[in-house]
This record gives C-alpha cells, structure tokens and sequence, in this order.
C-alpha cells in the first residue's frame, strides 16, 4: 500500500487521492472489513489524551491526511514529504463518485434524522448507479447498537460512512468492524452537513492553501478553541519519537513498548496458549546486574515479554535509538495481571519472600481482589529437599499464573530452570510481597510520577546505599555504548 509516516507516533499513509482511492477499491475487491481515518491535527490530540483512540489509529488498516498540519509536521521534525493532503470530505465525495460507477452498495450512519434524510435523497438523486442500501441517524443508545449492527449485516454494504464525531466514529467502528463485515468503513465527520447543505465548503482556491481552517473559523467563531490548540499539536510532535515501535532493542534485549492494555492483552494470550511464558520488568539495577552476568543476560534476552520498570531503561532507550514510550513500574503491571486474573478466574500462586510476608501478601490481595483463585503460596527460602516438594505442589495446583519474589536476577534464573512446570506465565516480581503485605510503602504519587522512587526507597531504606553503584555502573555501560555507536 506504500510507505507510513510517523506523525507523533501515529501512522499517516503517504498516498495521493487517486492512490487512496485504489487502496478503497481493493479493499472493497477483498471482501473482508476495513477501516479508514482521517487524521489531523486535533485527531493526534484527542489520541494522545485517549489511549483507547491511539490505539485505534494505530491498527486502522487507512489512515489518510487530512490536515496541512499534519504535512508540516511531517516536514518539520520528520523531514519526510508527504505527496498530498487527502480530505476527509473530497475522499468522502469522490468515493461516493466511485460507488457511482462500481455499482456498489452504501451504508450511512451518523447525524440528525433531518440532514440523513437529505443526504439519502441528494445521493439516490447524483449517483443513481449505486445503492443505497440502508442508513440510520447517529442517535443510538448502547442498547440500540446490537440492533443497529445488525441492521448492517442485514443491508450486505459495500462501503460505509459514519458520521458522528471524534472519537466516537472511530470507536464506534473499531468496535464492531468484524461483527458488521463491511469491507470498507470510515468516519466522515461532518461531511454529511457539507453535502446537505448546512455548512458550506471553503472555495477551491482557500482550500488548496490549505487555509480551510481559517475559512471555518471566520465562518463560525466558536471553532477559536480548536485552533488555539495547535500550540498543544507542535508540543506533542516535539516530544515523540519519529515513529512508535512495539519493541525496542536494548543491548539485545527486547524490551516492549506497549501501553498496559496491549500488555495484559498479550499476557491473556500467553495463559490461554497453555505454553511457559517468561515475564521481566527490568529496571536499571536489573540490566546492570545482567551486563556482568552472561548468564543473566541470556535468560533476559530470550524472554516472552520485557516491561520498561523503571526510569533508567526510558533514559536508556533515548540514548541509544527509539526511546520507550510507556514505562510500567513491575508492581502496577503484577496488580493489573491479578485483576485480569480475577475477571478471567485464572489461578494463581505466589512464591518468594518470608514466611509470614507471603502470606501477609496472599491474603491482603485475596481481600482486595475477592475474585482472584490463589491456589497457593510458599516463602523463598528452602533447601533442596523442600524445593522438590515445593515444586510438586506447584504443578499440582495448576497454576496459570506464577508470581516470583526472589529478588532481580534470582528470580528470573530460578524461573528459567524450572520452566518445564509448563505454568503459561511465570514473572517475577522482586520486592512486590513487601509492599503488598504492608511491610514496605509505596512512594507517594508525585514521586511515582516523576520516576524517582529509587531515591524515595534509599531514603526510607538506607541498606539500599550499596545498590545505587549499579545505577552508575548502568549509566557508564550506555554511555560507553553510545560513543561506540557513535564513531562506528
């Protein structure tokens, strides 16, 4: 389909109208659901305060350009050239252009019952060669949505269009995509009150100028909000890397840069594949101790998953290449893969820590997830007697998800060399049972947020002194790396 540009991590696809076009029309020839965006300025802001619509953009299968912002961006920071602005509303006519003459049958959503009802007459009058196959008005309730898609299933479209407004076109759409089995489907905005009528189009001269924006502005004052946003749009593109990756190399290891959601989405599909999975949240004291430790490299880089724990490994990142987006402290991403736990009724056992600190911990967590199946605990301190029978009891609670407290490192090791307990997810989660059973404290939000419960820590627990030497050991490792890379 050609070549993307990144725009503030979100995917723009750099194709003229025609080209778009095209695209649509072998979308159509598949047979199977598609879903265009128009991306803009303040979509890429909307996404960046709605995680569900980045995600959305992200995976859409056509994401085309409608805004001259976003080509300047593009050739700004990006210094890529993007070939042609692609509006949502030209595409939406000369798509309705193209239905004309393939014969194709139309679906269309969105708006007031008045301007639908005008948009159906003036099509059936100026394309008679498509068919309008069915249309309904975008005031639904969420129980009217099963209905409603059932209604388009029923009509066999070909194409459709939904007018209803970011983001609730998009998601809308993302969402029944599939279930409504619509081989292209895209939102339009208000390209309906445009073909009614209501509101009139900037002239074709403004509009190569790509000053449409201040044409709508002079037209309707009220829009002033929406342009003094722009200041945020230039923010958001200065501080995002040139283009989102899922993963980031990281001295060979895979670290991932997906946000909580798309995390716990794969950690479900490692539990319901049955198959060992190992799971690492690697902060810097972490990777220090792995670059000393071959052995503990190995393990980290042929783990399933790798989670950014910990400001060191963003700041890492940076140095070296594509930088992390989404950091997730190990103890918020173990809480949300109980809750995920809980909602699914897999089981769980947890192992490591003191004695009566595990089972603080246990049973602290079975109270604040009433649903969660803990089917067993044991302290990390044993023989080699005790770890056989500890093992055996393992296996025979079936657990789905093991939880480690060992400490960096050990924890990982000890889960490598006793995956053949074929437990489809085994993290470890280093001092997690301490905080959970009470005996250690979180550092407050603001330090959280900030990335500095290190020093938060090393404050309350002075033993941890001797630890900040790895964190200089780990800075000295990068930095010796960059300048490699550099001269290289």
């Amino acid at each position: 389909m050609g070549e993307r540009v990144h725009v503030a991590g979100i995917p723009v696809d750099n194709l003229d109208m025609d080209e778009t076009l095209a695209v649509v029309e072998s979308f159509v020839a598949s047979r199977t659901p598609h879903m265009g965006v128009a991306i803009n300025p303040e979509k890429v802001i909307k996404a960046k305060q709605d995680k569900a619509l980045e995600k959305i953009l992200r995976n859409s299968d056509l994401n085309f350009c409608d805004g001259i912002g976003i080509i300047w961006a593009s050739r700004v920071f990006y210094h890529a050239h993007i070939k042609s602005r692609v509006t949502g509303v030209e595409l939406f006519l000369r798509l309705l252009e193209l239905a004309d003459t393939r014969g194709w049958r139309l679906f269309l959503l969105g708006s007031r019952p008045e301007i639908l009802s005008g948009v159906v007459t003036i099509v059936k009058e100026r394309y008679p060669g498509l068919v309008v196959a069915g249309s309904h008005d975008g005031y639904f309730t969420a129980e009217d949505e099963p209905g409603l898609v059932a209604e388009i299933v029923a009509a066999r479209a070909d194409i459709m269009f939904v007018g209803m407004g970011s983001p609730k076109q998009e998601k809308f759409l993302a969402g029944n995509l599939f279930a409504m089995d619509v081989p292209f489907a895209m939102g339009v905005g208000g390209s309906y009150n445009v073909l009614s009528g209501e509101f009139k189009r900037a002239p074709a001269r403004v509009q190569r100028l790509g000053l449409e924006w201040l044409y709508r502005f002079v037209l309707d004052p009220k829009r002033l909000p929406r342009i003094l946003s722009l200041p945020r749009f230039v923010g958001i593109v200065l501080r995002s890397p040139r283009e989102h990756v899922d993963n980031v190399d990281f001295f060979g290891i895979s670290i991932s840069n997906r946000d909580i959601d798309e995390l716990l989405e794969i950690a479900d599909g490692f539990v319901r594949s049955g198959v060992p999975h190992l799971i690492v949240t690697l902060n810097g004291e972490m990777a220090a101790r792995a670059f000393r430790d071959a052995e503990f490299l190995e393990i980290v880089q042929q783990a399933d998953l790798v989670v950014a724990d910990g400001v060191g490994i963003v700041w890492g990142t940076r140095m070296l290449g594509p930088r992390i987006e989404n950091r997730i402290p190990g103890i918020e991403f173990s809480g949300s893969l109980l809750a995920l736990a809980e909602h699914k009724g897999y089981r769980v056992y947890f192992l490591g820590a003191k004695p009566d600190i595990v089972e603080r911990a246990a049973s602290n967590i079975m109270t604040h997830y009433p649903g969660l199946h803990v089917v067993g605990f044991h302290s990390g301190y044993f023989d080699a007697a005790e770890e056989v029978h500890m093992i055996q009891e393992i296996r025979a609670a079936h657990a789905d998800i093991l939880l480690v407290g060992m400490g960096g490192g050990a924890q990982e090791k000890w889960i490598w060399h006793h995956r053949d307990m074929g437990i489809p997810i085994a993290i470890g989660v280093g001092g997690t049972f301490d905080v959970w059973s009470g005996l250690v404290r979180r550092a407050p939000r603001f330090v959280q947020k900030t990335g500095t419960e290190w020093l938060y820590r090393l404050v309350v627990q002075p033993s941890r002194v001797r630890r900040v030497g790895s964190i200089f050991y780990f800075m000295f490792r990068v930095l010796a790396h960059r300048r490699t890379a550099s001269r290289s």
